[in-house]
């Protein structure tokens, strides 16, 4: 075999792998500093034509907020995209991944995939081919035992090429209040039972 040809037989090797490292989703490197491992290429450091909004600014424990990411120019797209909750008062804030649970918005949707970070099952959402999208939509559920003096926000690294993407795609920031205890649930509807009785006496 010449020289020639073992070189055309690596390329064939290697570059299969380096595809699909890319459409197959986000890899485990950039979990935690939504890095892509992108040989050679560096974030981009214009501004960020995509934007992450979220369905309402304040949610309760266990409950759920739906989240969309959107190219913002007419002919915008991306190819690639890793979406994590992040702390945001936290003194690790740049590398405490909330462990919320990400889900597909629509069950069949077959663009979208969530990806276990750092060990945490479904703590993020990544995209399961190269094809160009333009918005991507999902819900993330906050953890029934989240701590409320903390907030979070949803950041992103959008890959538009191999060699273009951006890692500084943000939501606004999203509290979470404590959800209503059990007894307290138990005696408001204790209260209602009651208030309904004495009305049904009155009559």
């Amino acid at each position: 075999m010449s020289e020639m040809d073992v070189r055309v037989l690596f390329v064939a090797c290697v570059l299969p792998v380096m595809v699909l490292g890319f459409q197959d989703g986000a890899g485990a490197q950039a979990c935690l500093n939504l890095i892509p491992v992108h040989d050679g290429t560096t974030a981009n450091t214009t501004q960020a034509p995509y934007s992450i909004t979220v369905n309402a600014t304040s949610i309760k424990q266990g409950t759920t907020v739906t989240v969309t990411l959107n190219a913002t120019a007419a002919d915008g797209y991306f190819k690639g995209f890793l979406v994590q909750a992040r702390c945001t008062k936290c003194t690790t804030a740049d590398t405490a991944i909330v462990p919320g649970t990400f889900a597909k918005y629509t069950a069949s949707d077959d663009t979208i995939q969530t990806k276990n970070c750092a060990g945490v099952d479904q703590n993020s959402i990544t995209h399961t081919s190269a094809v160009e999208k333009t918005s991507a939509m999902f819900t993330w559920t906050a953890p029934s035992d989240f701590d409320v003096s903390q907030g979070i926000e949803f950041r992103a690294a959008v890959v538009q090429t191999r060699p273009i993407w951006w890692n500084t795609v943000m939501s606004d920031e999203i509290s979470v209040t404590a959800a209503p205890s059990s007894s307290s649930q138990s005696a408001l509807g204790m209260a209602v039972v009651l208030v309904s009785i004495t009305a049904s006496l009155l009559l």
